[in-house]
């Protein structure tokens, strides 16, 4: 029992510890839901659209559909834009100030938004 108590604590420690480490390095809003889904809706939405799906036809390379997307993709891809390992002029300053918590709740967040992905016309099956 006291072993297991013991456990808890140092977990509960180490844990917290983190969890400051994170916050106090940036006065960052906590990652919940509700904050990935007000920062999808004041920042991303401009170019994906208000609901991920219906991105702005832009000239060039127009954003890309990002509604139902895989999660670990999209950690991935806000991770590299934030830490400049993958470069895009609009997207870099938008992800340079997440914390890892945000990229992931906001990746759960976007991954779970309904998708036309899978129903999309595929001209060379004949669609």
């Amino acid at each position: 029992m006291k072993l297991v108590s013991l456990f808890a604590i140092l977990s509960l420690a180490i844990f917290t510890t983190a969890t400051m480490a994170e916050t106090s390095a940036s006065p960052s809003p906590p990652a919940t839901l509700a904050w990935a889904a007000q920062h999808f809706k004041d920042t991303c939405s401009s170019c994906h659209g208000a609901d991920g799906a219906h991105p702005l036809p832009l000239p060039g390379n127009p954003p890309p559909i990002i509604a139902g997307q895989y999660q670990d993709y999209l950690v991935q891809a806000l991770t590299e834009y934030r830490d400049g390992q993958r470069q895009n002029i609009i997207m870099a300053p938008q992800a340079k100030d997440l914390t890892n918590a945000q990229v992931r709740v906001l990746a759960a967040y976007i991954a779970n938004l309904p998708t036309p992905l899978h129903s999309l016309p595929r001209p060379e099956f004949g669609h």
